[in-house]
């Protein structure tokens, strides 16, 4: 609750005199004590106690169920009740349907303040969708938004959370994503979507594009983007079949520790033999998910000699693996770490990923085409197999991710030049993708410019030709051309602002502090089309990966407590959630309740403090 009560203290005591009073959502401060008088003291303490307020404690209390994920029980439990009776006899307890109706009220009043943002103080919203489960295998779709304020700050919500009726078709979720753009009315600030690689996904967008087309930029066409995180998923997986022999005997070794409180314990005493210091853990992986089974290996790697130890003391370990494993296991985790930080710098949500997008693409192919080539014949299986992949899949970059990056004036068009000459020579080929990016950066700015007005895109680059300042000796044939060319203005072609930001020096790419959306906001009354451009190309997340940090690292599956909820509850708890925490800055780090509920195929197996 936020209704505080701060004792005035006597000043000739030395203690400070706090007293911060909310009433009804706004601050009043009580001026200091200047006398020793208890009756002027208790008389300033009962002026504090008769600000409260029980509408805005009705609020915060609905916003503290809201935010901690508590059930609508909580108000009649026995403890919570003795405890507002003691702390405010007066306070009203509600019922459970009465918290209800103001958690509803609350969720309202949020979507209120976030459709006049949408209005009024952002660019073109990009979206993210992905599917999410309960335990009752109901289907639930979450879109979020993500775009950039006018004061260029990067902001995603989630702003629905729908049952989707089986069978989940293409045409079934299309239809659900597009109810919810127009309940939003965003459908005209449409800029993006980011979705799965899936072939139903594909029927998503296209029925998204034709049925939106003419609110899009360059009607939809780059409408559609990929996400990277989640082809990266099949391209790794690809290459972890080339080993999955000794992931396997890994995997079942940390299994056999956990199935059994004795082997447990066993395994936490050598562990203490070994003097390991420090917090460690060991976790099973998802063997869909490769990023879990890159942290299995790297924690389990860190356990080698226990485990290697644990031979010797358990005989029915019989199934070890083997000295090669380890061996493997340790290649195989130097091998996916680029590909483990590659896929954070995508998953990230607090700035930009589409101007990272085309250097890591390229880092990555050029990682592959080096390691194709290992003499380790384990890494170079892997990487042929993984190239085979990645070429299937990005044989054609993202385009309108590749102009990203020329949007970061780190890079401009210097980054594009000199990755597709490593990749392709001097030939034809490196010409023809350099231009492509040129021809759709070129596009994307026409575009713009035909929209927000081209008469303040051109920097105007003036210049007066003076006359001769001949002698009286000169030609008097010249005198008549002279007066013609007297006071003639002669005006070189207009720059655009893409031109001139193209041929300014780029920006030190040692600069440890460069933020990418400070630069254009310091910028953007220099370049006023070309900034709406990038304020909206930015804005595009190349990860569907933010809606699902939302609720955990391990799988879209909800937990027990929202999956026991209605349909239309479980929307408005999750959304409002989402929405209270960005308004409340202080909880931006805090990471939300529901991290603790376990995740059926992602768990902590052991968790270890040792002695020194």
């Amino acid at each position: 609750m936020q209704n505080r009560l701060m004792s005035t203290m006597d000043s000739n005591e030395n203690m400070a005199e706090v007293s911060s009073v909310l009433r009804c959502g706004s601050s009043q401060a009580i001026e200091p004590s200047n006398t020793d008088s208890s009756k002027t003291n208790k008389r300033k303490r009962s002026e504090i106690w008769n600000h409260y307020c029980e509408e805005r404690s009705r609020e915060d209390l609905a916003r503290m169920v809201i935010l901690q994920e508590m059930p609508f029980t909580t108000v009649e439990h026995p403890a919570f009740q003795m405890f507002i009776r003691n702390l405010r006899p007066e306070f009203h307890i509600v019922s459970r349907t009465t918290l209800s109706s103001d958690c509803f009220k609350t969720y309202e009043k949020e979507k209120r303040r976030l459709e006049d943002l949408f209005k009024t103080n952002c660019g073109r919203i990009s979206l993210t969708s992905d599917m999410w489960t309960s335990n009752q295998t109901l289907g639930y779709m979450c879109l979020t938004a993500h775009y950039i304020t006018n004061d260029w700050k990067l902001k995603k919500h989630i702003i629905n959370f729908k049952l989707v009726p089986s069978p989940h078709t293409g045409l079934v979720i299309s239809d659900a994503i597009a109810n919810c753009i127009l309940s939003w009315n965003i459908e005209k600030r449409l800029g993006s979507i980011t979705l799965d690689n899936l072939s139903a996904n594909t029927v998503v967008a296209t029925e998204l594009q034709k049925q939106f087309r003419k609110d899009l930029l360059l009607d939809g066409k780059f409408f559609h983007v990929r996400c990277c995180a989640h082809i990266l998923n099949l391209i790794v997986k690809d290459g972890l079949k080339v080993v999955e022999g000794a992931i396997h005997r890994i995997r079942e070794a940390v299994k056999y520790i956990k199935s059994s409180q004795g082997r447990l314990e066993l395994f936490m005493g050598i562990v203490k033999q070994f003097k390991m210091n420090g917090k460690k853990r060991i976790c099973i992986d998802v063997p869909t998910r490769w990023n879990s089974t890159y942290l299995m290996l790297n924690d389990a790697i860190e356990f080698k000699d226990v485990f290697m130890r644990l031979v010797a003391r358990d005989p029915n370990f019989d199934n070890a693996p083997t000295e090669e494993d380890w061996s493997q296991g340790i290649i195989i985790c130097n091998f996916l770490k680029v590909f483990h930080l590659i896929t954070e710098v995508f998953s990230q949500t607090k700035n930009p990923t589409a101007n990272l997008y085309f250097y890591e693409i390229w880092r990555i192919n050029m990682l592959l085409i080096e390691e194709s080539r290992s003499s380790n014949a384990v890494v170079m299986m892997m990487a042929l197999k993984m190239q085979e992949k990645f070429d299937k899949y990005w044989k054609e970059c993202s385009h309108i991710l590749a102009v990203g990056v020329v949007l970061d004036p780190r890079h401009k068009m210097n980054l594009i030049i000199y990755c597709f000459h490593t990749i392709h020579g001097n030939g034809d080929r490196a010409s023809f993708e350099i231009n492509k990016v040129r021809e759709v950066l070129q596009t994307f700015y026409d575009n713009y410019a035909i929209l927000y007005g081209t008469n303040v895109s051109l920097v105007q680059v003036d210049e007066r030709v003076s006359t001769s300042q001949g002698g009286r000796d000169e030609n008097r044939f010249m005198h008549g051309y002279k007066e013609f060319i007297h006071g003639v203005q002669v005006t070189q072609p207009s720059k655009s602002e893409l031109e001139t930001y193209l041929e300014e020096k780029v920006h030190p790419l040692e600069d440890q502090n460069f933020d990418i959306l400070q630069y254009w906001k310091f910028n953007e009354s220099k370049y006023p089309i070309l900034s709406r451009m990038v304020r909206d190309i930015l804005a595009i997340p190349v990860s569907t990966v933010a809606s699902e940090s939302a609720f955990s690292t391990a799988g879209r599956v909800l937990d027990d407590f929202r999956s026991s909820l209605s349909p239309n509850t479980v929307e408005v708890l999750i959304c409002a959630q989402d929405w209270l925490r960005d308004s409340l800055p202080h909880l931006a780090d805090i990471p939300p309740p529901h991290t603790k509920y376990k995740v059926e195929d992602y768990e902590t197996v052991v968790d270890i403090n040792t002695d020194d």
